[in-house]
This record gives structure tokens, sequence and C-alpha cells, in this order.
């Protein structure tokens, strides 16, 4: 399986080559490689800040853009839930414009990997309201970083 789709939404092709968009894709599959779990399929949609923004309003009541949602496909607990093996995992977005405005051009491209690393550790079940939890998200998020880099 190890599939990971990327599809780039006609309003955020401005703000990106294709070559981000691809690149994307192989880093998240070697994170699920990394994490023993290249047999599950993940969903990446690159986007503007107009749509995340209404799907942050609609899914979280936060009427403002953000730079990264996740929608898990059930509800696992860690990378090493048996329940993630071989499984849709669910969908990540990103809005390229937030995360420009975040990083700035020249740290672009590491700004979405981060993005998608970030939105990839949610969909595992890991979160960061609280400090314990946040500093497993990092720990997590910082092994596959280095480990993808392409």
């Amino acid at each position: 399986m190890n599939s990971v789709d990327v599809l780039v939404r006609p309003e955020a092709r401005r703000f990106l080559a294709s070559t981000p968009a691809r690149r994307l894709g192989t880093r998240l599959r070697a994170a699920l490689r990394l994490l023993d779990r290249s047999r599950c399929e993940v969903a990446v949609l690159l986007t503007c800040d107009e749509e995340i923004r209404a799907l942050n309003r609609h899914y979280r009541k936060l009427d403002r853009a953000t730079d990264v949602l996740s929608f898990h496909q059930q509800e696992l607990h860690g990378e090493s839930d048996p329940a993630g093996d071989g499984v849709f995992l669910g969908d990540i977005v990103i809005s390229v414009e937030t995360a420009l405005r975040r990083s700035g051009k020249g740290r672009f491209v590491g700004e979405l990997a981060r993005l998608a690393i970030h939105g990839l550790c949610h969909l595992f079940g890991h979160d960061h309201q609280r400090a314990n939890q946040a500093k497993v998200m990092r720990a997590l998020e910082q092994r596959l970083l280095r480990g993808t880099r392409v």
C-alpha cells in the first residue's frame, strides 16, 4: 500500500511549484516506513487560507486560518497502536499561505515538511494540549524530520 496522495488546490498552486508537493509525499512515505507503517495510507491537501479557515470554523469552531489540520479515520493510541497498521490514517490539510507567511521563502519547503509530519503525528493520536503530550509529540516530530530528509 504505502500511498500518500498529495492534492494541490488551484488557489494554492501560485504559492508553490510541483517539486515541494512531490517532496512532501516522499517524506511522508519515508516517515511511515520509519514508523514501520509502510502499509498505511494518508491524503494531503495543500490549500489556501480561505479553505482552511472554513474547515477550522466548521470542525473546531475557530474562525481563523491555521497552518495545519488533521482528520483521523480512527482514534489511535500512538504510532505503535496495532489498529493503525495497513489502514487509511486520514487527511492532512495544510494552508500554503500560512506556511509561507510563517516561514518566509527560504524555509518554505522545510515548513511544509514540518507541518505534514506534525499532521501525521496527530493522525497517530498524538496531541500537544498538555506539556507531557507536547514533549512526546515534539520528540517524534524531530525524529521523523531527521530521518526523512531528502
